[in-house]
């Protein structure tokens, strides 16, 4: 576990990048992405078990990266959302997401470089 919980960080690291270079060149595109979340059941269970699932990286390998205490607390602050959308009917999932996305839209290429930032910052705590 201890070799593939800071690989599971630098996906989610790259993901950060992607969606952030995503978010800078092609913001409509960004935004139905986006918009995708909660969208079916499916994508609404794979969305919780995979936030669970990367939570749990970032609290497993947090003392041996180069940040263990930013490590912890994003992997808590995925876990606890991941669990809460099981517990939450997919409908109230859905429309916080589109009220979300609705918020950050006229802001996406201003929190571009925060992603970018942020997934960088992650790949280099765990290499």
């Amino acid at each position: 576990m201890t070799t593939v919980a800071p690989l599971m960080i630098m996906v989610f690291g790259l993901f950060l990048v992607g969606v952030s270079c995503l978010m800078l060149a092609n913001p409509p595109t960004a935004i139905r992405f986006l918009d995708q979340f909660a969208s079916t059941t499916f994508i609404n269970l794979l969305e919780a078990t995979l936030l669970i699932i990367f939570g749990a990286a970032f609290i497993w390998y947090a003392e041996f990266s180069k940040f263990p205490n930013t490590l912890w607390v994003f992997g808590l602050l995925l876990i606890v959302p991941g669990v809460g959308i099981y517990l939450v009917p997919r409908e109230w999932h859905r429309r916080y997401g589109v009220w979300s996305t609705k918020l950050v839209t006229p802001y996406l290429r201003l929190l571009a470089p925060l992603s970018l930032l942020f997934g960088v910052l992650l790949i280099y705590a765990v290499v």
